[in-house]
């Protein structure tokens, strides 16, 4: 079995990549420089400072090795248990620098995971110096001294297969029974299993004894055939099921299984939870299973687990990745991490692609436009409600349209959205079965100030283009439709009253400044006049 696997795993690794990292000095990055494939066979922690801790790891091609300094925006990467010895990467970006010590050093940046760890070193890499490097030892270890026939013992014990947990069938000495039911997130009802009747199973699952979820084809309920004693004892272990197992009065053991309810992303996420208790498979943690990990991880009692996920999320935080953990945070009630994700947003809620923002439901949008540490100019935070508007047809409710547009946070709103946010605004009064038109600070009263005081693009260009019967005309005004006309006839006439009034006094200041000029210009005649006379009288 090994001789197959070998050469696979030798070839994956790029020959002479680590020659290829000491070739010339500098910064190396992009798409055009040789991004070689290797393995990383030791990783070592070296203290920098009493904040910080830097990690070398040795490097390997299958032929040569060398050790190489992990930049320190990648140390969470190790913290977490993701970047481990044997992991195969692809260096993607590294600098070969040499300092004014002649000591010549090598770091690496960016990385990328190709493969799951083989738990082995590919190859019989040799240890190669950076040029001089004062940093870089050369370590000969012990099987060196020995033979490999010295290895005498014969046995067949050692081709078996460890134990592991199984999905279908019990496999060798299970001996517990993990049901874990999968229910609906709150965006819709919760669905219990008894309320499912008469569920086919699917023809092409794999696995026997699956339930389908008929929306998303997911296992409604799944059950995970385990080994006490891997689940309870170890460095890995599991206090939920340790404790668990010491109740031995407990209704679970008449049929030596727990039922477990989960939420649809730590269901998905539960059978990583089984390959890390029993082979510590380091798990690929991303923005959408850190944070059901981590519940798991506690609701389990997995310490080691708990604190991987959690070295994981704060390196991976950031604005890109703060609206998918406000979700999960909300889902599985972790208040730190909620508020975090609010915060970021709330505080950059302008760079926040507005996609991102349309995926939230109203209660999560309603609290980052509540928020204290909100930064948004009004008529810019008026053109993101709009848009979330538009994009959730009826979900969003009058309570908390009044509580995203009110007049601490949007005292006044662009022309852009005026008039498409005046058409909510009133729809939703409709809908509330309320009237709000004599308060003056409600988004109603706003919309009609902004529409009145930019009269000219929204009612006026709008009714020229109508009334024209030049197409080159209409199509140089740009109005395909007069969007005042579908609010009610009270508030077209509201709208137009308002437009006149604000024309009116625009046309009266406009005459005030020709009256002014034309005065000026009889002044400047009169002058003109008396400087061409004055010179005649005293001739």
């Amino acid at each position: 079995m090994e001789s197959k696997i070998m050469p696979l795993a030798t070839c994956a690794l790029t020959e002479g990549g680590i020659l290829h990292l000491i070739e010339s000095e500098g910064h190396f990055s992009g798409r055009h420089v040789k991004q070689p494939t290797l393995q990383i066979i030791n990783i070592r922690r070296v203290p920098a400072n009493a904040l910080t801790d830097v990690y070398w790891a040795v490097l390997s091609d299958s032929e040569n090795s060398m050790e190489v300094v992990i930049s320190t925006h990648l140390s969470h990467l190790v913290q977490c248990g993701q970047l481990v010895e044997h992991t195969i990467i692809r260096v993607k970006t590294y600098q070969y620098n040499i300092t004014d010590d002649n000591i010549h050093i090598v770091s690496i940046s960016e990385i990328d995971f190709l493969e799951d760890n083989p738990d082995k070193v590919i190859g019989n890499p040799v240890s190669v110096s950076v040029l001089d490097s004062a940093h870089k030892k050369i370590v000969k270890d012990g099987f060196s001294y020995f033979n490999a026939d010295d290895d005498d013992w014969d046995d067949d014990s050692e081709k078996e297969e460890p134990l592991t947990w199984s999905l279908d069938e019990p496999s060798n000495f299970c001996d517990w029974t993990i049901e874990v039911t999968r229910i609906q997130s709150p965006s819709s009802p919760t669905v219990l299993m008894s309320k499912y009747q008469g569920k086919e199973k699917s023809p092409h699952s794999k696995h026997k004894g699956k339930e389908l979820n008929r929306a998303d084809s997911k296992p409604l309920v799944q059950h995970y055939h385990v080994h006490k004693a891997i689940l309870s004892v170890g460095p890995r272990r599991s206090e939920y099921f340790a404790t668990l197992f010491k109740q031995s009065h407990l209704s679970e053991f008449a049929t030596n299984t727990s039922h477990i309810n989960l939420e649809d992303s730590a269901a998905t996420s539960f059978p990583t939870i089984l390959d890390y208790i029993y082979n510590d498979k380091k798990i690929k943690f991303n923005s959408k299973n850190a944070t059901a990990i981590r519940h798991l991880a506690h609701y389990f009692g997995i310490r080691s687990l708990w604190k991987c996920a959690s070295t994981y999320i704060r390196g991976d935080f950031s604005l890109e990745t703060a609206a998918t953990y406000l979700t999960e945070s909300i889902l599985y009630h972790d208040e730190k991490l909620e508020h975090a994700s609010i915060d970021i947003l709330a505080e950059r809620i302008e760079e926040i692609n507005r996609r991102t923002l349309t995926k939230l439901p109203p209660s999560s949008f309603e609290r980052i436009v509540s928020s204290p540490k909100l930064k948004c100019r009004s008529k810019k935070l008026s053109d993101i409600v709009l848009k979330y508007c538009q994009t959730q047809g009826g979900a969003l409710d009058m309570s908390v349209l009044m509580k995203c547009t009110r007049c601490e946070v949007m005292p006044s709103v662009s022309r852009k959205a005026a008039l498409p946010l005046l058409k909510v605004a009133v729809a939703e009064e409709e809908k509330a079965g309320v009237n709000l038109s004599d308060t003056n600070n409600v988004l109603r009263a706003r919309c009609i100030e902004a529409c009145v005081e930019e009269w000219k693009e929204t009612l006026a260009k709008p009714l020229l283009a109508l009334e024209s019967r030049d197409k080159n005309i209409s199509r140089i005004l740009g109005a395909n439709s007069i969007e005042h006309r579908e609010l009610p006839l009270a508030i077209q006439v509201e709208l137009l009253e308002k437009a006149l009034c604000a024309a009116k006094v625009e046309l009266d200041d406009v005459k005030a400044e020709l009256l002014y000029r034309e005065d000026q210009v009889e002044k400047i005649l009169k002058n003109c006049k008396t400087t061409v006379v004055l010179p005649l009288s005293d001739a």
